[in-house]
C-alpha cells in the first residue's frame, strides 16, 4: 500500500516481480485516479505560437501583440493546461522543492522532446536558466529532470548579477516589463552560430522569460530558437 504524492490517498499497488526486488513503483501508480484525472492535457487544436488551448488552430491575442512588437514567434508546446492543479504541483515541486515530484512528468516531457529533436533537426537543448542564489536556496533546477538523457545540454546562458527577483512574484504587468535577465557565457557565440536551439521551461506564462532567451539566442547568431514547456 502506497500513498498519493499529492493528497496522500491510499494506493493499493498490486506486487510484482520488480516491486519486491526493487521497490520500484511506475510512475503511473504515484498518484491516485482522482488526481491523475485533474491535470488537462493540451488537445490538437492550440495556438501554434505559445502552446495555448485554443478553439482553433491560430495565433492567440498574446502572440498576435508578440509579432505587433516584432518578435519572431518561438513556436512553444506545452502538454498541460496551466489550471490550479498544475500550478499546486508546480509550487510543491518548484518553491517548496518536493524533488520527489520530478518523475511525475519527466517521462512525457522526455518522450516528446526526443521526437521534436528527431523531427525538427535540433541541434542543442537549452534549460532556461537559474541565478545561483535560485539554486542554492531550491537545490536544484526543475527543469533539468525533463531532458532526456541523451540531450546536448550546453550551458550558454547565465542569468545577470542584477535580476534575482523571481519571475513568479511578479505581476503579469511587471513580468512583461522585465528587463533582459540573461547575458550569453563568455565564448559560446560559436556554439550557437547557425543552430537550432530548443529552450525547455516548466511554464509559459506571458512567454516573456523565453523571449528574452530567444531573442538573445538570435542575437548570437543562432539560426532558430523553439521551446517546450510542461504547461501553458
Amino acid at each position: 500500500m502506497f500513498e498519493c504524492l499529492l493528497c496522500s490517498k491510499k494506493i493499493d499497488v498490486r506486487p510484482n516481480l520488480l516491486l519486491l526486488l526493487t521497490g520500484y513503483v511506475p510512475v503511473r501508480d504515484r498518484l491516485c485516479d482522482a488526481c491523475w484525472q485533474t491535470f488537462k492535457e493540451i488537445g490538437p487544436s492550440f495556438c501554434p505560437g505559445c502552446g495555448r488551448t485554443e478553439k482553433k488552430k491560430r495565433y492567440c491575442l498574446d502572440c498576435r501583440k508578440w509579432q505587433k512588437r516584432g518578435m519572431a514567434m518561438i513556436e512553444n508546446r506545452a502538454l498541460y493546461q496551466y489550471n490550479e492543479e498544475m500550478k499546486d504541483y508546480m509550487a510543491r515541486y518548484k518553491f517548496i522543492g518536493d524533488y520527489r515530484l520530478a518523475p511525475i512528468f519527466a517521462g512525457k516531457m522526455r518522450k516528446v522532446i526526443r521526437r521534436r529533436v528527431k523531427e525538427e533537426k535540433i541541434d542543442l537543448i537549452l534549460p532556461i536558466p537559474l541565478s545561483e542564489e535560485r539554486i542554492a536556496q531550491r537545490g536544484f533546477n526543475q527543469v533539468d529532470a525533463f531532458l532526456p538523457v541523451f540531450a546536448k545540454k550546453v550551458d550558454l546562458l547565465a542569468v545577470k548579477a542584477s535580476h534575482k527577483v523571481d519571475q513568479s512574484s511578479k505581476s503579469r504587468s511587471e513580468r512583461l516589463r522585465t528587463k533582459q535577465p540573461f547575458e550569453l557565457k563568455e565564448g559560446m557565440k560559436e556554439e550557437v552560430s547557425g543552430k537550432h536551439v530548443l529552450l525547455v521551461d516548466d511554464v509559459y506564462t506571458t512567454g516573456r522569460t523565453l523571449y528574452h532567451a530567444a531573442q538573445l539566442l538570435r542575437q548570437a547568431g543562432a539560426r532558430k530558437v523553439s521551446s517546450q514547456t510542461l504547461a501553458r
